[in-house]
């Protein structure tokens, strides 16, 4: 017995030795894990992280504000899109007043070219393997990492053996995170992550990424336009004549650079900022994106069939002078038609007018689908050179912004063609497109998410910009005319007419909500409803840094004049002069940070600077002066805009995001 008794207790003792010795322990450390590239339209992860990293510095500027819990997460909330590209892409080191030594001027999204999973000649999401592969990714690559509870110390002597679905992935210290092309978690159903110090037993974890699918579909406000991925660059040589700068290579290969180039899509469009967004909120999930946005857009032409592009090809010829024509789309280049065409693995055909994926055969179905159309099919443009155009223009200058359309005939249409035109987009797609909330398939309009127009025409203190009450010589004198300088032989701006159309964004937005309401739809109002932009349109200006040259209003020209507010002056010599009021070719800055979240048409030609190419890619100046396309971009937001209306979107879909990444834990 008594040996027996000694048997046992040695046992015991040394069973007791082995639970001590275990150097993890699921009750003192965890296993964490997030997705490397999380927003799948990046083909390079090393992209996306600069994305991430800048949001995790703006997360820091706010803890450093000490408020309160709740007004922090508000305040986040309602910020997170625009602080982030605050520190992409001020000249300031961020939140500071000192100037970068190394500032790039062309912005973040120039760093974004060749990196991403668009193939711009053929026009579809294929350029990272093909379309099945980017919808129906195998795996995402993950990194892992031990975290210590309260108390514990990470044993980063020891070595710790990682596996994945019980493959060896990875043996490394037990502090170090561990990433890599082999360390992926397969998609969809996920796998069992273990950890364990060489020799012992593991530490394990079920893990899944909830990949997300959304698509933009929707007209310049969503495209991005006015923000190139690559602005064009301007030298100290001035155009003759009228003394304002040229470009730096004023051909074909000088021009600005989007994502597509027929569209004006570039990284900058709010939609495309939210998306992101969401990935980078979400660690452990991914978003997959489709963007087919496009500048000059509408229900009909643009979404339902093709559409007229707001890039124009010289068609001049000797007897009827200069003179452009705007591309146009085919048959199948509506927005709903390549979005189909994409999503079908099947064959997409055309049946009533509407694109129709054979069999119902999909890759997958979407999450989301993100909304912005209805300002073009109601002459968005026209009520602009209504409240702009100079009584007696030429008609020429008229016809490229179309036919003017009156404040009243704005509102008519409002109320006489959305309806009918949301109704037509809203049945063509329930009856195309895999949106649901479910497994069962059934359509739901709720992840339609239709953004509103944000108001364009307050000035600092959130008033009306202010303008000459009538054509005059002082009418320089006030920021809203030093906007148009280089256009003011055609261009003003009028107090009265400024209001009316200011009125006219009240009036959509109401409109916009109901028609949403009416059809189920998410309406992503807060832009306007909050006055997101109050503060911020095309007259505003920061005066405490009115000398900066991304506050000044006025374009750069080369001479002198009575004032510093009036036009350059002709000079036909230009022998003498200098830039005023700053250098075209070094202080030219596109991307920083402004009062103004609005282009203006000097904006436009400073950063866009649209030109009329020919056939053979050569620059046809005439044409291009006779479609005045150097005016392209003018009216829409800029980065700091489109960042604020991807926070306003957020606002609207962050309930439900939490509730569909979230809402079983």
């Amino acid at each position: 017995m008594l040996r027996i008794l000694f048997l046992l207790l040695a046992f015991l003792g040394l069973f007791g030795s082995t639970a001590t010795a275990q150097t993890l322990d699921a009750s003192q450390f965890r296993i964490d894990w997030q997705v490397v590239n999380r927003f799948r339209l990046f083909s390079d992860a090393r992209f996306f992280k600069l994305h991430e990293n800048a949001w995790r510095q703006y997360l820091l500027h706010v803890d450093g504000r000490n408020m309160e819990l709740e007004q922090r997460d508000s305040y986040i909330a309602r910020t997170s899109v625009l602080g982030a590209e605050h520190v992409l892409n001020d000249r300031f080191i961020a939140f500071t007043t000192m100037l970068r030594d190394k500032f790039d001027w062309h912005g973040w999204a120039s760093r974004g070219q060749d990196r991403l999973c668009y193939d711009s000649e053929k026009r579809t999401h294929s350029a990272c393997g093909g379309i099945e592969a980017y919808l129906n990714p195998r795996s995402h690559p993950i990194e892992l990492w031990l975290t210590a509870a309260a108390g514990a110390a990470l044993p980063k002597a020891s070595r710790c053996e990682w596996r994945i679905g019980g493959s060896l992935v990875a043996v490394a210290s037990c502090g170090e995170r561990v990433s890599g092309p082999d360390i992926a978690l397969p998609y969809p159903g996920g796998a069992e992550i273990s950890v364990n110090v060489v020799g012992e037993q593991p530490i394990i974890v079920d893990a899944a990424v909830r990949d997300l699918l959304i698509a933009g579909l929707g007209d310049s406000f969503a495209s991005g336009e006015g923000n190139p991925d690559m602005p064009i660059e301007f030298g100290n040589v001035h155009r003759h004549r009228n003394l304002y700068p040229q470009r730096l290579r004023n051909d074909g290969f000088g021009s600005a650079q989007w994502t597509d180039q027929l569209c004006h899509r570039s990284l900058y469009g709010h939609q495309l900022r939210a998306a992101l967004q969401i990935a980078v909120e979400n660690p452990q999930a991914s978003v997959t994106y489709l963007d087919y946005s496009c500048s000059g857009a509408g229900i009909d032409d643009g979404l339902l069939g093709p559409q007229t592009y707001v890039e124009r090809i010289s068609d001049t010829d000797a007897t009827a002078g200069p003179s452009a024509r705007p591309l146009s789309g085919g048959a199948k280049d509506a927005q709903l038609y390549r979005l189909v065409r994409e999503l079908c693995s099947g064959k997409t055909v055309v049946r009533n007018g509407l694109p129709v994926c054979s069999d119902g055969a999909f890759r997958r179905r979407l999450d989301f689908l993100f909304l912005s159309v209805g300002g073009n099919d109601l002459g968005f443009s026209n009520v602009v050179a209504w409240a702009s155009l100079r009584d007696g223009v030429s008609t020429a200058i008229a016809g490229f912004f179309g036919a003017t359309v009156s404040a009243k005939e704005f509102s008519r249409r409002m109320r006489d063609v959305l309806p009918d035109a949301y109704a037509r987009l809203a049945s063509a797609m329930e009856m195309t497109l895999p949106l649901s909330s479910a497994d069962d398939g059934v359509f739901d309009p709720s992840r339609v998410i239709l953004t509103a127009y944000p108001d364009l025409v307050t000035d600092a203190e959130g008033g009306i910009c202010q303008a000459a009450p009538d054509d005059g010589s002082d009418e320089d004198r006030y920021p809203a005319n030093q906007s148009l300088d280089m256009f003011s032989s055609w261009l003003t701006a009028r107090a009265e007419r400024l209001k009316a159309v200011r009125g006219q964004f009240a009036l959509l937005y109401k409109r916009m909500r109901d028609l949403a309401g009416d059809h189920g739809w998410s309406f992503a109002g807060h832009v306007y409803a909050d006055r997101m932009f109050e503060g911020h349109g095309f007259c505003a200006q920061n005066l405490k840094r009115v000398s900066d040259p991304a506050e000044m209003l006025m374009i750069p020209c080369y001479g002198k004049s009575d004032r510093d507010t009036q036009s350059c002056q002709p000079n036909f010599s230009a022998k003498e002069g200098s830039w005023r009021p700053y250098d075209p070719a070094s202080q030219n800055y596109p991307y920083a940070l402004r009062q103004r979240w609005v282009r203006t048409f000097n904006d436009a030609y400073m950063v866009i600077n649209q030109k009329v190419a020919d056939k053979y890619g050569r620059i046809d100046e005439k044409a291009s002066a006779a479609v005045f396309s150097e005016t392209t971009g003018a009216l829409h937001p800029t980065a700091e805009g489109h960042a604020a209306m991807a926070d306003g979107l957020l606002l609207t879909i962050r309930p439900t995001l939490y509730e569909m990444l979230y809402g079983n834990r």
